[in-house]
């Protein structure tokens, strides 16, 4: 039995397919296969059921399958142990991003973070916040970066930085400034609220539409007039005519503001690793944005 063999184990209960898992472990099907199956073979158990539609647990290798994730999680936190007594930051780090945040942080970090520690091996995804929450207890994900407000037994929110929402209103109408269309976000939950929230005066009188993303949605409402609500660290993202259309809402009492945090699982024992990402957050993130500058 190996350490690699257990992590096959793992990956093939979390994709529940062959060929994703083995292909997550970066290797072929067939020595995914073999590996296990060997496993199986030792123990004289079968961990897993296989049809020709599905992949699923056995009874006795659901109880495995938890001592394989713990046996994982042990040897990893050895190795952080002999990596904290080293002066360099080396090693995998598994970070988990929202996608409405990723577009306006990720690029300067990457370059900053990579120049700074080029001895590690910087790995993203892209996860909505209860998919990041599960993978940081399951030791998937390092850390993750987030709405703020989704605390859960285990985990550890630490505010990092605001961002305020702006107006965006573009008038097709005949000229008295009204506006009939109110656009918003599909799926990000927090740009949502903020639309409902700021124009919640005028939603009566307005069609609602939705559209998938934030381009979209700015396209909408040039092309068909209206108004939407957008982040203000997308302002630098716009034209020069759309920045036109941006009204600022600090004056307003009823401006709303997204709060991200940064989490971690509460017994992460990286660290240096963990100063690392959160020494560069702070160099890449604007300083008057940061919660503790508030």
């Amino acid at each position: 039995m190996t350490l690699q063999q257990l992590k096959y184990v793992i990956a093939v209960n979390k994709y529940r397919n062959f060929a994703k898992a083995a292909d997550a472990c970066a290797v072929t099907q067939p020595t995914l296969s073999a590996m296990l199956q060997k496993l199986e073979s030792e123990l004289n158990v079968r961990i897993f059921e296989r049809t020709s539609k599905a992949v699923t647990p056995t009874p006795v290798g659901l109880k495995i399958i938890r001592q394989a994730e713990k046996t994982i999680n042990d040897a990893l936190a050895l190795e952080n142990i002999v990596n904290q007594e080293k002066d360099s930051v080396s090693g995998e780090l598994n970070l988990s991003v929202g996608p409405t945040i990723s577009p306006y942080i990720l690029p300067g970090f990457i370059k900053a973070y990579s120049a700074a520690y080029p001895d590690v091996q910087l790995k993203i995804r892209d996860l909505k916040i209860s998919s990041m929450l599960n993978g940081l207890l399951d030791g998937s994900i390092d850390a993750g970066i987030g709405i703020s407000g989704n605390m859960r037994r285990g985990i550890l929110e630490l505010p990092l930085y605001f961002d305020p929402v702006v107006a965006y209103t573009v008038d097709k109408g005949d000229g008295d400034g009204q506006t009939d269309f109110l656009w918003i976000m599909k799926e990000a939950l927090s740009l949502r609220e903020s639309a409902f929230s700021y124009y919640k005066a005028d939603i009566e009188h307005c069609d609602i539409y939705e559209a998938s993303n934030l381009e979209t949605l700015i396209h909408m409402v040039d092309t068909m007039g209206g108004r939407t609500v957008i982040p203000q660290m997308h302002i630098k993202y716009l034209t020069g005519e759309q920045r036109k259309h941006v009204v600022e809402m600090n004056g307003d009492e009823n401006y709303p503001v997204r709060h991200f945090s940064l989490y971690v699982k509460s017994d992460y024992m990286r660290e240096k690793m963990f100063n690392s990402l959160v020494d560069t957050l702070k160099r890449v993130i604007p300083a008057h944005l940061l919660e503790n500058q508030r």
